[in-house]
């Protein structure tokens, strides 16, 4: 690709030196996580889908950690006219932004709002039609969930305060546990952090943003094409949430609630596309701007092909051969599935030179003492987490091998995300339907593993889930390749994520049983998310009744998945004009590109055509009009959802869902 550009070449750097940022900045980042934490649980255990909100924690760049870096900018520039040494250096707003990207995305969906439902669910929802009590409450571990049963029902019908008693146990447990997988996370960041971000020279595009805005002299908030874009994005964002509260206003659908494709396609074999909508969301325009031309291009193309093959299968007749759901032709979710196996055993056969000398360093033959340092405390982190993951499955009752099997396929689905959020950088990612619970569960057949096992996997159900958008590990990614852009001291960067992982979990598990037991979770509260509590068990249900076989057309589509990754990495290597990208087969194959795939075909044209016709130049100077789109839509999105938490029965417009 003669005209493709990396953001890594764009002017991004920071001064040589770096001051080393104070103290105080890390004290600011721990202060911050616990009301930023309450309020991604008001927003979307409050307000929720009745009511809309903002999503403050899904998208590549955490709507709830930036408008807090955002805030911080206005606050920092009134600060240094009244007195330049309270002033927060860049190095500093960075670090806050860090730790509270790093840590508060695990209060949200995915981390805390799956997992409280979840410890209820099974207690709440036995009767004596579905018989759980007897099906397989007896295999449910005393320490997982309270033993009071009023203290459960309350967390139901609300209006009363968290029965902490009954709570503190399971509360220090599933905190311990997710304050594991946080580390282990992190320990893989920081071995892969040279190879992904010196060697390959990833282009992490969602860092671009937040390094921009905090520049020292604030050059970006001085550009007039930032703050056309800007306007754009929040005016068009306030008038919806106008127009949801005084509903003779019209309303811009930006969301794709009325324009879909799928609605003029009726007839076989063409409605078997089903649902695309077309959305028009300003941020992920503007972030389809930062990337290269072969990603988008790879992912709209990709998803058009995906749903070429749903067609194809209606057309001769097969589509409803399966198991059903997921589980029939052409196998979407299962071929998602083996490429994003590919993608994260593909980094590390790519990076295994570099891999093998970061064992050279940690037995002493290579490398400064700091690096080995840094690198045996990296592992002994690693090693340790995950140890206590298998003694924790282990102590729960289920054999180490199939603990040990659950949790690696679901950190080598974490990688994946990790690699496509720093080279493919989307606005949010969903992992394949297709994920580790169900790989484990239906592809490889429930008969191998006992009643015991699958119980206990049903609590793990959220870090084996599909809905990648509020995994910790690609901001913590993202943190260590900005901390490298500003120079930033990568230690004090680490021990300020690792304390406020430890501050953030419990913080978090209490502040969601506060707004539950408030509200109500049959009562007032989201649905969706106590849904998704009980849906692992409901599944739990229908394994111990009927157990499903290994179906052998899953496993065929998986290693499908796999070579075409393989085959679209090795010919991306070796024919540099082939405009196809390996993610973008990857990322087609889940629901991210479901509501991305039109802005990102509008910013692969308007980037291709400024390339092709008017250069580099063009490019650069219509950059802030694009930083602009993303900065106007989060700005609207986190202060009417703010808002919304206060102002009773006020509707919000999400802008990223």
């Amino acid at each position: 690709m003669a005209h493709r550009i990396e953001i890594e070449k764009l002017p991004l750097k920071a001064p040589a030196e770096e001051i080393e940022a104070r103290n105080i900045a890390m004290i600011i980042a721990w202060l911050l996580i616990p009301p930023l934490v309450m309020w991604i649980h008001h927003a979307e255990i409050r307000l929720g889908g009745l009511r809309g909100h903002t999503a403050l924690a899904n998208t590549a760049l955490p709507v709830g950690a930036f408008f807090t870096l955002c805030t911080l900018v206005l606050l920092n520039s009134a600060l240094a006219r009244i007195k330049a040494s309270w002033r927060l250096r860049q190095c500093e707003l960075i670090l806050i932004y860090a730790v509270l990207a790093s840590t508060t995305v695990i209060a949200s969906s995915g981390g805390m709002h799956f997992l409280v439902p979840a410890l209820t669910a099974p207690v709440y929802y036995a009767s004596p039609v579905n018989n759980w009590e007897e099906l397989f409450w007896s295999y449910i571990p005393t320490w997982f969930a309270p033993q009071d049963r009023e203290a459960i029902r309350m967390f139901y019908i609300g209006g009363t305060s968290v029965p902490i008693v009954h709570w503190l146990l399971p509360m220090a447990v599933w905190s311990a546990f997710t304050i594991a997988i946080m580390l282990f996370t992190l320990s893989l960041c920081i071995l892969f952090k040279r190879q992904w971000i010196e060697r390959e020279r990833l282009t992490f595009p969602t860092v671009v943003l937040p390094v921009e805005l905090t520049k020292p002299g604030f050059e970006a908030l001085r550009n007039r094409s930032l703050w056309l874009g800007f306007i754009m994005a929040f005016v068009l964002g306030s008038w919806n949430t106008l127009s949801m509260n005084y509903p003779s206003l019209p309303m811009i659908d930006v969301r794709g609630t009325r324009l879909d494709v799928g609605r003029y396609l009726t007839d076989r074999p063409w409605n078997a596309i089903g649902s695309m909508p077309m959305t028009f969301y300003p941020f992920i325009i503007g972030i389809g701007y930062l990337l290269s031309l072969e990603v988008t291009f790879s992912c709209w193309l990709f998803y058009f092909i995906t749903k070429l093959e749903a067609v194809f299968c209606e057309a001769i007749g097969i589509s409803q051969l399966g198991r059903g759901g997921i589980s029939r032709y052409p196998y979407i979710a299962h071929q998602g599935a083996g490429a994003f196996l590919a993608i994260a055993l593909l980094s590390v056969w790519i990076g295994r030179t570099y891999l093998a000398q970061v064992l050279q360093t940690i037995l002493g033959k290579s490398g400064t003492a700091q690096e080995r340092k840094s690198l045996i405390i990296a592992l002994a982190m690693l090693i340790s987490s995950f140890s206590f993951l298998i003694f924790f499955a282990r102590a729960a009752g289920m054999r180490a091998t199939v603990g040990a099997l659950l949790f690696a396929l679901s950190f080598t689905y974490m990688l994946s995300a990790t690699r496509l959020r720093a080279e493919a950088g989307n606005a949010w990612l969903f992992g394949p339907h297709a994920d580790p619970y169900t790989l484990v569960t239906t592809t490889l057949g429930t008969n191998a593993l006992t009643p015991r096992e699958l119980t206990i996997m049903a609590y793990f159900r959220n870090i084996a889930s599909f809905d990648l958008r509020c995994l910790p590990m690609p901001h913590q990614m993202d943190a260590l390749k900005m901390s490298g852009m500003i120079n930033l001291n990568q230690t004090k960067l680490l021990w300020g994520i690792i304390i406020g992982t430890l501050i953030c979990v419990p913080t978090a598990f209490y502040g969601a049983l506060s707004v539950w037991y408030n509200l109500g979770a049959a009562g007032k509260a989201d649905v969706w998310r106590v849904y998704m509590g009980r849906e692992p068990f409901t599944m739990l249900e229908s394994f111990l009744r009927q157990p499903v076989l290994p179906d052998i057309r899953e496993t065929i589509a998986v290693a499908i998945g796999f070579m075409v990754t393989c085959m679209l990495t090795f010919a991306r290597a070796h024919l540099l004009s082939i405009p196809t990208h390996p993610f973008g087969y990857a990322v087609a194959n889940t629901a991210t590109m479901h509501k991305v795939w039109l802005p990102f075909m509008i910013s692969w044209a308007f980037k291709g055509v400024l390339l092709r016709y008017f250069g580099t130049t063009a490019y650069r100077r219509a950059l802030p009009f694009f930083l602009g789109l993303i900065l106007g839509d989060f700005a609207h999105g986190g202060l009417w959802t703010l808002v919304g938490c206060f102002v009773p029965n006020m509707r919000v417009y999400p802008m990223n869902w």
